[in-house]
């Protein structure tokens, strides 16, 4: 992954060099047209001017052009792709690069679950089910059931698949030249909506429609106080999914911009000068590389925070205090 990265900033380093050379060759072009415009008429000077500025704007465009492909080169981890080619392949994937690995790390996490599952032998785990099942009980008696109580073996799927989907898509999207799903918005809004449709029916099916929308609000509270608690908790209602959202999507992304940010370090110093670009390598990558090592921590941490927050907000509309 790495290695990827190193041999990537180099090539960004060793880029910016070609401008100097290319400004070297046209400098006698440049000298022997100055000499002409320098000794042509006054009445001509408007005119040597607009060649110059023409000639000028195809170099600007091609340096416009370098620096645009630098950067989106880096950005690929973060930015959708709508005419996204699946790993080089000569066919267009409809729907773009982060519908693709959606679907790829859905079926991933499916796989997992299958291999998991075929590893029983004697009733008991082996190689990756033992890794599974540990994330699995862990998930049910410590996120589920103590968070939602003994309603929380119900909702205990639904858990386990946020869990392991956005551990196995920021995880995934660590990869060189693939996408991280999570690190999208509409992504994040369908996960958010899913546990927001969870919350609600966690209320609605043991309290009806009107007993959940009566338990929102604090029971005995004077009549004026309901004006204002009624609009406040109906608000609580979508500003609890609208949190998980931007928390996660905020997360996802702001990981692979830091590590965007630290590898455009050598680029643009390589600008200033070849050396110093050079210089810039290792401690671009050295950084880089805390990050990435970062993010895989990063990846569990958002994964539990999603799963246990929804299994929070479930239990809060299963089991009102008031």
């Amino acid at each position: 992954m790495m290695l990827g990265a190193f041999l990537l900033t180099v090539a960004l380093a060793a880029a910016p060099q070609a401008e100097p050379a290319s400004a070297a060759q046209a400098s006698p072009v440049a000298t022997e047209s100055a000499t002409p415009a320098a000794e042509a008429p006054a009445e001509h000077a408007p005119a040597a001017a607009a060649t110059t500025g023409a000639a000028e704007q195809p170099h600007a465009a091609a340096e416009g052009e370098s620096h645009g492909t630098a950067a989106e080169t880096l950005m690929h981890h973060v930015t959708d792709d709508p005419q996204y080619r699946p790993f080089g392949m000569p066919f267009i994937f409809p729907g773009g690069k982060h519908l693709f690995f959606l679907i790829f790390v859905m079926g991933l996490v499916i796989l997992v679950a299958r291999l998991a599952i075929g590893s029983y032998k004697n009733g008991a785990p082996q190689g990756i089910g033992s890794v599974v099942e540990t994330l699995v009980v862990y998930v049910r008696d410590e996120i589920a059931l103590k968070n939602i109580g003994h309603d929380g073996a119900k909702y205990t799927p639904l858990l386990l698949s946020f869990f392991f989907f956005i551990l196995f898509a920021a995880l995934f999207g660590l990869v060189p030249f693939t996408g991280t799903s999570t690190g999208n918005l509409s992504v994040t809004l369908a996960l958010a909506a899913i546990s927001f449709v969870a919350q609600q029916y966690a209320g609605i099916s043991k309290y009806g429609v009107a007993g959940h929308f009566k338990n929102l609000v604090p029971h005995g509270l004077p009549a004026p106080l309901l004006l204002v608690m009624i609009p406040i908790e109906v608000l609580g209602m979508f500003t609890k999914p609208f949190a998980l959202m931007i928390r996660l999507f905020a997360n996802m992304l702001a990981g692979h911009m830091m590590i965007t940010a630290l590898l455009m370090l050598v680029p643009l110093t390589a600008q200033i000068s070849q050396s110093l670009g050079l210089f810039m390598i290792p401690i671009s990558l050295g950084m880089a590389l805390f990050i990435m090592c970062l993010e895989v921590l990063v990846a569990f941490i958002q994964a539990y925070v999603f799963t246990l927050f929804s299994a929070i907000f479930i239990g809060m509309y299963a089991h009102p205090s008031h």
